[in-house]
């Protein structure tokens, strides 16, 4: 089956030109969209900038998930894990800031890149940054290295904040919920100088104790966050404008909260860590689980924009710190404990020219330097302080080389318009990235990387509503070093690039006068080279280390509907397929990763969700809207990272069902709701026995999902 779906791909996108003349043909009254993109968008259409200008959501040859600041607002969305029962074919868990995990199509890890206002962040933890004061949020299936840059291997997600206004404007947020839950965020923009400086300032902040405890009763989950956001638009001219912006995250949250179980299905485990290590574990003594992020962010664009083109600079420094401390063994026994840290450091340029006029050839060129430190952390080194029984009772301290890196890229992306049906697109990166392991001791290790990712698209306009595409992409993420091994000599010490090429075609409509929307794609992905973590032994003990394990095949179809039944009722129902299996694995370095014909680990083999909202008018300025949904999620395997051969669990099928009630205002909103409306019980992770067993566990570990979470939650807008 998979080498007909293969043909079938490669044969639609190749037959898209003349499948497209044939239409043309028969087509009595062509259709000029020529400046859809450009124009205003009607009522009801979404418009996005997942190809770096703005455009129709119907336009563009790929598969985008996009949810609004009305649908981040309904729904009550703080974070990437809230959104990812509503996004098909897509996995995320994060049972500690420093440990994320993301996938899209079954690959990633990493290789979804994470972007906010355009700016791509460098860290996997950046996914704990919670959601505020966003326009949007744009998901973008598929390899997005020509525009996104070398980890967009399978995926990219883009933030899109909102802008200063040149109107006085504000939004007061409020939500209280079990689990001692308490949230607010509030924005204010407005004008410092009409139509010449603009400026906004958002902030939010979070304080929750946690659904779980620990065997002594105190909090286990605990999770807040202050968040800050400043930005400020400059237009000194009609033709060149300034955005300046800055961020700051400082979170404090749960970590390594697994449970001891004696299975993934286990829906009963025991929390058996205890908040305070003994005083046996030193400079560990009293310290209770947790993991803390903080996060500094600075940003400035400029754009230039002339008759037939824009030239748009956009600059950006990252700085972040995080650490985290865990037992590792999940027992109340003095054992083994860890506290590990890191910082990172991130400076890009990114300068680009794209056409802005409406003609039939719209095309994009620019260059992107990138640099930057981790884990150096000043004059406290990053790295690990272990403690316990385990070290006879004293800490060992484990400092991590700090990681320097210099990347350079070129890009080009560009569209045709053949006929009012015809429009042929493509596109490439090349990148160049080098490395330098700055070893504590002994001379620095050296390592270079670079990737060329070409694209191509075709798609065929039945009306300015309606079309099929077709696309073929290469994706790669770049090697790099495996710290634990720096300076041994190891074949291990670095790890090569992951490349992938993928074959997409898909249908997108707007119907029936734009009461419905259908976008339906089928895909394939072979991943020709494919990286893991596995366990190895080191001098100083196993470690978790990144190989090359072999190569995966990925296919599946995924589907977006919605349709206004009524004035006032709508439907909407998302799915997806996804078989991910291994094709080739290293007999010597595989365990822990899954078994040749297998689907792969972190990979549902189906998910779906089904929404109806339902608004009735109470008065003129009043109405009611009642909302729910089921979320369903196939059957997964975890690996956990074995240390030895063989299945992987399986974790069953669960169902969660959301629901909320509001009185809407054309200012205010009041809503009571509820998530995981019937308690569902679920692994969102999992480690083997035979792992955790290294470290002194005495079982399996798992991570459950958030159990029932439901409150009140209030929006004043003025």
């Amino acid at each position: 089956m998979k080498f007909h779906i293969k043909a079938i791909l490669l044969g639609t996108i190749a037959s898209l030109p003349s499948a497209a003349f044939a239409q043309e043909v028969a087509q009595t009254d062509p259709v000029d969209a020529s400046d859809t993109a450009d124009a205003e968008a009607p009522d009801g259409d979404i418009v996005v900038t997942a190809r770096k200008r703005e455009e129709r959501l119907l336009e563009i040859p790929a598969t985008i998930e996009v949810f609004t600041s009305d649908d981040l607002a309904a729904s009550g969305n703080v974070t990437l894990n809230d959104l990812s029962t509503q996004i098909p074919n897509f996995f995320i868990t994060s049972p500690r800031v420093t440990r994320v995990s993301v996938t899209m199509r079954g690959l990633g890890v990493p290789g979804v890149g994470l972007y906010i206002d355009g700016v791509y962040q460098p860290s996997d933890v950046a996914f704990s940054i919670p959601l505020f004061d966003l326009e949007r949020v744009e998901v973008l299936k598929g390899p997005q290295g020509t525009l996104y840059g070398r980890n967009a291997y399978s995926g990219a997600i883009s933030y899109v904040t909102r802008a200063p206004t040149n109107d006085f404007e504000g939004e007061i947020n409020a939500e209280a919920g079990n689990a001692e839950t308490f949230r607010g965020s509030g924005t204010i923009a407005g004008p410092i100088i009409k139509d010449l400086i603009k400026a906004r300032v958002s902030g939010s902040i979070q304080r929750r104790s946690g659904f779980r405890n620990f065997s002594d009763g105190s909090d286990a989950d605990r999770d807040n966050y202050e968040a800050f956001s400043g930005r400020v638009t400059i237009t000194p001219t009609s033709n060149l404008s300034a955005d300046l912006k800055y961020t700051y995250v400082n979170k404090a949250g749960p970590s390594f909260l697994y449970h001891q179980v004696t299975g993934i299905n286990d829906d009963d485990g025991k929390l058996l860590q205890t908040p305070r290590f003994g005083p046996a574990t030193g400079v560990l003594a009293g310290e209770r689980p947790g993991s803390r992020l903080r996060s500094n962010s600075h940003s400035a664009r400029l754009i230039y924009s002339a008759d037939s083109f824009e030239l748009v600079s956009t600059t950006a420094y990252n700085k972040l710190r995080f650490s985290d401390t865990y037992d590792v063994d999940m027992g109340p026994a003095d054992f083994l404990v860890v506290r590990g840290s890191g910082a990172l450091r991130d400076f890009s340029q990114e300068v680009r020219a794209q056409s802005s006029n409406n003609g039939p050839f719209k095309w994009l060129v620019g260059a992107y330097y990138n640099s930057g430190t981790s884990g150096d952390c000043g004059a406290g080194r990053c790295g690990n302080v272990l403690a316990g029984n385990i070290f006879g009772g004293i800490s060992i301290v484990q400092n991590t080389a700090p990681l320097h890196y210099d990347a350079y890229a070129a890009f080009a992306d560009f569209e045709y318009k053949l006929s009012d049906h015809i429009v042929l697109g493509g596109g490439a990166r090349y990148d160049e990235v080098k490395q330098e392991l700055r070893q504590l001791v002994g001379p620095w290790s050296e390592a270079k990387f670079h990737g060329f990712q070409p694209k191509v698209t075709a798609r065929y306009l039945f009306n300015p509503d309606t079309q099929i595409y077709g696309s073929i992409t290469k994706g790669f993420t770049q090697g790099g070093f495996n710290q634990a091994l720096a300076g041994t000599g190891s074949p291990l010490e670095t790890f090569p690039n992951q490349v992938l090429w993928q074959y997409e075609t898909g249908f997108k409509s707007s119907f029936d006068d734009r009461l419905g929307n259908i976008s339906v794609a089928l895909f394939y992905i072979d991943a020709q080279s494919f990286n893991a973590a596995a366990t190895i032994p080191t001098p100083l003990g196993p470690r978790v280390v990144i190989v090359n394990v072999g190569k995966v095949e990925s296919y599946g179809f995924e589907v977006d509907a919605s349709y206004r039944v009524t004035p006032n009722l709508v439907l909407e129902a998302s799915g997806g397929y996804n078989r991910v299996t291994p094709t080739t694995l290293s007999p010597t370095i595989a365990p822990g990763v899954g078994n040749v014909g297998e689907q792969f680990q972190r990979a549902p083999k189906w998910s779906y969700r089904v929404s109806a909202t339902y608004t009735q008018p109470l008065s003129d300025d009043l109405s009611l809207e009642l909302s729910g949904a089921v979320n369903g999620v196939g059957p997964t395997r975890f690996c956990g990272e074995s240390a030895v051969f063989g299945p992987c669990p399986l974790r069953d099928t669960y169902h969660l069902v959301d629901a909320s009630a509001s009185l809407v205002w054309s200012r205010y909103r009041l809503s009571l709701f509820a998530r995981n409306l019937f308690d569902e019980i679920y692994a969102s992770d999992f480690l083997a026995k035979s792992a955790l067993a290294q470290f002194g566990a005495t079982s399996a570990g798992a991570v459950y999902g958030e159990p029932r979470y439901w409150g009140v939650r209030g929006t004043v807008k003025f």
